[in-house]
């Protein structure tokens, strides 16, 4: 008899616990945050599905199955998806330390308590973001393909996104968290006005910490300029400048007078006695000097 009643419980048991592999779970459809900072103030997205109505707690735990934040004390919620967040702090405010943390369902109905496997990291510790090198000096964004964007290269000191500022102002932010240089150029916020930019980094992490800038670089944007704002030569002789551009060719006008050339250096004939404007450009942009030729 000893034996049959073994028999029978084990047999009971077994039956119990086949049927609760094959019952459905009453939460599905689980969609929740990695990382979470109390301190960037992100919050962290719990996402839920209930298979149908219920009286729902949620409770956040630690890796020891302690209650650090009852998120959501029990009431009855209707089945559908349900959407929650937790801002990483306890039940008093005060943030929860840096760790791995668990959200935990209590359904009063189905008397089950449900650990949901998506853990949440929490993280407060800012990433750290430092320049390697810059691809130029000198920039000049008017669409020939030649030297129109800044590469810039950087090592972060954990997984963040990159962000670039010119002169105060954010230009560039990446979207992935594991790249290492970034480009900056007319279509991504590079100004078209000529003259050297103060860039800074800035990364932060996926937890949402942001961490310090860092020492100021520059950049030159440039299209066109002359080497000299005033240049004076005699009649008879030469108007000669130095004209800096990456462009494959510019125009050049003094008066009347005009052409298109790939020198680098500008020498052409200065004329008559007197006082004039020369001007170089290329694809609309433009520079300017005086030029004064004595008899």
């Amino acid at each position: 008899m000893l034996v049959v009643g073994l028999l029978g419980g084990s047999a009971a048991a077994f039956a119990v616990t086949e049927r609760l592999k094959l019952e459905r779970s009453p939460v599905l459809g689980t969609q929740i945050g990695k990382f979470v900072s109390p301190v960037s103030g992100r919050r962290v997205p719990i996402s839920f599905r209930l298979r149908k109505s219920d009286s729902l707690s949620l409770a956040i735990v630690d890796s020891r199955d302690r209650v650090v934040r009852a998120l959501i004390s029990s009431h009855h919620v209707r089945a559908g998806r349900k959407n929650y967040r937790w801002d990483g702090r306890d039940d008093a405010g005060k943030p929860v330390p840096d760790g791995t943390y668990r959200p935990r369902i209590h359904l009063a109905g189905e008397h089950r308590t449900i650990l949901l496997p998506n853990p949440i990291l929490v993280d407060t510790k800012v990433p750290h973001i430092s320049l390697t090198r810059t691809s130029l000096k000198v920039v000049s964004p008017d669409g020939d393909t030649v030297h129109d964007y800044l590469t810039v290269f950087f090592h972060t000191s954990e997984p963040a996104r990159a962000v670039l500022y010119a002169n105060g102002r954010k230009v560039v932010k990446l979207k992935s968290f594991n790249a290492q240089s970034l480009k900056w150029g007319k279509g991504n916020g590079m100004p078209t006005k000529p003259g050297v930019y103060r860039l800074r980094l800035r990364a932060y992490d996926e937890a949402g910490n942001l961490g310090p800038r860092t020492r100021v670089f520059t950049v030159q944007i440039r299209y066109i300029e002359l080497g000299r704002h005033v240049i004076r030569t005699r009649a008879g002789g030469k108007i000669a400048v130095q004209v800096s551009t990456d462009a494959r060719f510019y125009y050049w006008r003094i008066g009347p007078r005009g052409g298109r050339v790939r020198n680098r250096r500008l020498s052409i004939a200065a004329g008559a006695p007197g006082r004039y404007q020369l001007v170089v450009s290329e694809r609309g942009h433009k520079a300017r000097a005086l030029v004064v030729v004595s008899p």
